[in-house]
């Protein structure tokens, strides 16, 4: 199991479970499939500040990345998996 755990700039920290897996679509690492998902969306490219997005739930859910965010992806024991935060 995965959990994603967002800081805010204002220091406020949430938790989602995305379960058994989830996928990271970084703008710098997938720049196609970061594109395909801010059409989904219909996000006009100049009106958001976000970096990447995670997706779970078999692809059925989103979460975008803001960059003024910090991001961890923490395994099912509570140990941090990975820092996905902006860089």
């Amino acid at each position: 199991m995965f959990v994603l755990r967002r800081i805010t700039s204002e220091n406020l920290e949430s938790n989602t479970n995305l379960g058994e897996s989830y996928v990271l679509i970084d703008h710098e690492k997938n720049k196609e499939e970061y594109e395909k998902t801010v059409k989904a969306m219909k996000w006009d490219k100049d009106d958001y500040s976000c970096y990447g997005f995670i997706s779970y739930n078999e692809g059925n859910k989103l979460i975008p990345l803001y960059k003024k965010s910090t991001y961890f992806i923490m395994a099912s024991n509570g140990q941090t998996f990975a820092n996905i935060s902006f860089k």
